[in-house]
C-alpha cells in the first residue's frame, strides 16, 4: 500500500481541515514523520488507522472521542485517506459519531458514525463494519498487523 493523501478535519488536536500530501515523497518507499512531543505525529497514525479500520492506533485513544476540542461547532469531523494498492487507487472516508449543533433551532444533534470505501472504477460501498472488512480483504492484514508494519 502506498499512501497518497490524508485529509483530517476536527480530528484530535487538529481543529480545522488539514491535508497531508504523501505523494510529494515521489517514489521513495520509506519516509519518517518527525516532530516535537505533542505536535500531532501520533494523530496522523490514528487518522490513517481510523480511516482504514475504524479504530485508532493506540490503546489509550478511543475513536469515540477523537473530535477536536478546538474545532468550531460548525466544522465537520472526518478522515479521508487516499492510497494505491497493487496498481489501483482507493479512498476511504470515515466520520466518528459526535454531537453537533442543530441546523434548525437550539440544541444538539447526534451525528452518526459513517464509513465509505471508494475503489477506482467501482460504486462506493458504505457501512462501518463492511468498509473495515473490505480493507482487511484488500490489504490481507488486520489493524494489529497494520500497526506493527506501519508504526515502528
Amino acid at each position: 500500500m502506498k499512501p497518497i493523501k490524508l485529509v483530517i478535519s476536527a480530528f484530535g488536536p487538529y481543529a480545522d481541515r488539514v491535508e497531508i500530501d504523501f505523494d510529494r515523497f515521489e517514489k521513495r518507499s520509506l519516509f519518517l514523520i518527525a516532530g516535537d512531543t505533542g505536535s500531532g505525529k501520533t494523530t496522523i497514525f490514528d487518522a490513517i488507522c481510523y480511516a482504514l479500520y475504524g479504530k485508532t492506533s493506540g490503546e489509550y485513544r478511543d475513536e469515540k472521542v477523537m473530535r477536536s476540542d478546538y474545532a468550531a461547532n460548525s466544522t465537520e469531523t472526518y478522515v479521508e485517506f487516499y492510497f494505491e494498492h497493487q496498481g489501483k487507487s482507493y479512498h476511504v472516508r470515515r466520520s466518528p459519531a459526535y454531537e453537533r449543533p442543530s441546523k434548525r433551532g437550539d440544541g444538539t444533534v447526534s451525528q452518526k458514525e459513517q464509513a465509505i470505501f471508494y475503489e477506482e472504477g467501482k460504486k462506493p460501498e458504505e457501512g462501518i463494519s463492511h468498509v473495515s472488512e473490505m480493507v482487511r480483504e484488500l490489504l490481507h492484514i488486520d489493524i494489529k498487523q497494520f500497526k506493527q508494519i506501519a508504526m515502528i
